[in-house]
């Protein structure tokens, strides 16, 4: 029948000019539906809300405004509106319609809906963000445009090392504000810098780490700290760094070169020691005279000088010269640093003839005396070494008639087994192992002082030992023997430059 509709013409041809709601669109208390009432035999129009399928209502979100920052958790919201009853969900949605879950949804009542979810998910390409809220029978109602991301600064500094210092040095960090156009300001937020360092907010959104180290280190050691970065609206970013404190470099010459001061050092501790001496190669074959061959005294050990805050210019250069152990009858070579000069040994001289009185050669430290075979004994060099340049000097006299070479810790003991005078340790070249440097050489049958050359069993041993290079120690002494003219002899040991800084 005309004008009647049916349940069988019931269908969107008979209804004209309606909107299809599809999916989660919202629905509204007050929008009509269309029902047939079986008590009057006939369709009434009703509100949404008269039937029992309420949609809820959204009154407000908080916070409206989210700070992004790197690493700082979650971020709660509170949702206050009516009809949030069982079953009731909360999303987001992002400005280009995207959704956007939040963590966990907690109903607190009817009124309150408590979100979170993680900050690190806001952005500012993605504000404003609605809110939308569908209830327990499925309705969904929305509020558009109610939360904006307040940006927090961004680092240009990139994270983990800003470098390495031994006596400090400044280290700039950078952020931006990529919203407000302020300049951040920044704070030390959790860690340590190396003691004596702090940080000093400049100007362009940079601050400054810097400052003298003390105490200083005795190892490298890495301070690792944190710092926060604030705009002007206190939304911060927060970024790890960390700055090496240096301990000392060990730098050692054994050949003469050109040392480079690193950059920030004012002073170094620094050890020389002169080239050691040897001994001289007379007396010659079998005599039958024994007035003319005897034994020669041991070599004298390079003169050794110690500084322990040697000035020098950051980024500047020291010209350093290594010297050579002395052969025959020749003193060892000076080793020089800066204004340092570590003489080099005294030779040890032979007993031989008219020559027998004649006394060791004087040098860093002495060399040994000479002694006949008709007993006749000449006194030991002298040590000459002494303060040079700032640093401290040592060296010590040889022993008398055929005896040790002087050391740097002691003077050569008399006689033909005489000892060679000791010399000096010092852990200068590591740090932490004890080295003895500048002993002397030992007498014509003894032994060499600490760090020295010797012994010499005579008449078995056909060549005296030789001093230790790169320790600036004598040669053993030359006992009386048969053989070919100054072939039995020794040669002194080479010098050495270590600096510490």
């Amino acid at each position: 029948m005309a004008g009647k509709i049916r349940n069988t013409n019931l269908n969107q041809s008979v209804i004209t000019g309606h909107t299809e709601n599809v999916g989660s669109d919202s629905v509204a208390n007050d929008d009509k539906l269309l029902i047939y009432d079986t008590t009057t035999n006939s369709l009434r129009k009703t509100n949404v809300g008269n039937i029992g399928l309420t949609a809820p209502e959204i009154t407000s979100i908080s916070p409206t405004t989210v700070a992004s920052a790197e690493g700082q958790g979650t971020i709660t919201f509170t949702i206050t509106g009516t009809g949030f009853t069982a079953g009731t969900t909360a999303k987001l949605i992002t400005n280009f319609g995207s959704n956007q879950a939040f963590d966990s949804v907690t109903i607190d009542s009817e009124t309150q809906l408590t979100c979170t979810l993680t900050r690190s998910t806001f952005t500012n390409a993605n504000e404003p963000y609605s809110v939308s809220v569908t209830g327990g029978s499925g309705l969904t109602t929305q509020l558009d445009d109610q939360i904006y991301v307040d940006a927090a600064p961004t680092f240009v500094t990139a994270a983990g090392s800003l470098g390495n210092t031994r006596y400090g040095d400044n280290f700039i960090v950078e952020a931006f504000d990529p919203e407000s156009g302020s300049d951040p300001t920044f704070e030390l937020s959790s860690g340590a810098f190396p003691p004596g360092m702090s940080i000093i907010n400049t100007d362009s959104g940079r601050c400054t780490i810097g400052g003298t180290i003390s105490p200083l280190e005795a190892s490298d050691t890495v301070y690792t700290f944190t710092l926060k970065a604030l705009d002007a609206n206190s939304n911060v970013a927060f970024r790890e760094f960390s700055i090496t404190a240096n301990g000392p470099s060990y730098t050692s010459f054994t050949s003469s070169g050109t040392y480079s001061v690193p950059v920030g050092t004012t002073s170094v501790e620094v050890l020389v020691v002169g080239g050691g001496a040897g001994t001289s190669g007379k007396p010659g074959g079998p005599p039958t005279d024994p007035g003319v061959h005897g034994n020669n005294g041991g070599g004298g050990a390079g003169g050794l000088v110690f500084a322990t805050s040697y000035p020098v210019t950051p980024g500047g250069t020291v010209s350093v010269t290594v010297g050579d152990g002395g052969f025959n009858e020749q003193n060892g070579q000076d080793s020089v640093f800066g204004t340092i000069t570590a003489q080099g040994g005294g030779y040890g001289k032979v007993g031989f003839y008219i020559q027998a009185y004649q006394p060791g050669a004087p040098g860093g430290s002495g060399g040994g005396g000479g002694q006949s075979g008709r007993g006749i004994t000449g006194p030991g060099g002298s040590g000459t070494q002494g303060p040079s340049g700032g640093g401290t000097g040592y060296g010590n006299s040889g022993g008398s008639a055929g005896g040790g070479g002087g050391g740097a810790g002691q003077s050569g003991s008399p006689g033909v087994s005489g000892k060679g005078g000791d010399g000096r340790a010092y852990t200068i070249s590591d740090g932490s192992t004890p080295i003895y440097y500048a002993g002397g050489g030992g007498g014509a049958t003894g032994v060499g002082g600490a760090g020295g050359g010797g012994p010499n069993p005579a008449p078995s041993v056909p060549n005296p030992q030789d001093g230790l290079d790169a320790r600036g120690s004598g040669g053993a002494g030359r006992p009386q023997t048969t053989g070919p003219e100054n072939v039995s002899r020794s040669t002194g040991g080479s010098g050495i430059v270590i600096i510490k800084g």
